[in-house]
């Protein structure tokens, strides 16, 4: 969910699902968001595997992407730099279990094994081995999407966020 850009780890993310999905036949994809060509392209290579790769979706810009949370088993945000990803926020309300690098922002998010895997940045061996473990112990992830809403809706009520925010402000006068 976001921009499909190179800054995004989506060459990651492809080189990975692409050796998971050798042991996992079953498995999908699922890109959501704008392509960013002019911006951040990503690889030749890259694009050719998400465009002929069957088991890749990309559905392009939403409006709306709780249709989209709501199909999808794991999040994976391989991303190399990040402010605030809103798109975290969405997945664990939505009550998905995410695999996330090691950047701030998303490792403010995701407590590492909690609501989340963190990983290194650019580490695709790290990503394919999270992306497994989810797939072993996928009983564990998928049972306890409420935990996981719980987690994000009492640590990033917006009431709070408005309050904290509000306070910052009052100091700039």
């Amino acid at each position: 969910m976001g921009r499909i850009g190179f800054d995004k780890g989506i060459e990651e993310m492809i080189n990975s699902f692409v050796q998971i999905q050798k042991r996992s036949k079953n498995s999908k994809l699922l890109l959501v968001g704008p392509y960013e060509k002019d911006i951040d392209p990503l690889p030749e290579s890259i694009e050719k595997e998400i465009e002929e790769n069957d088991s890749i979706i990309s559905a392009g810009w939403q409006q709306d992407v709780r249709p989209f949370f709501a199909i999808s088993n794991i999040f994976v945000f391989p991303s190399y730099r990040e402010g605030f990803p809103n798109v975290l926020l969405q997945a664990g309300a939505m009550g998905i279990y995410s695999i996330v690098s090691n950047i701030n922002g998303s490792n403010e998010i995701i407590e590492d094994e909690l609501n989340g895997t963190i990983i290194p940045v650019k580490n695709t061996e790290a990503l394919i081995k999270a992306m497994e473990d989810c797939l072993k112990n996928s009983s564990n992830f998928l049972n306890s999407n409420e935990k996981y809403r719980d987690l994000i809706s009492k640590k990033y009520n917006q009431y709070f966020v408005w309050s904290q925010q509000l306070k910052e402000y009052e100091k700039l006068k």
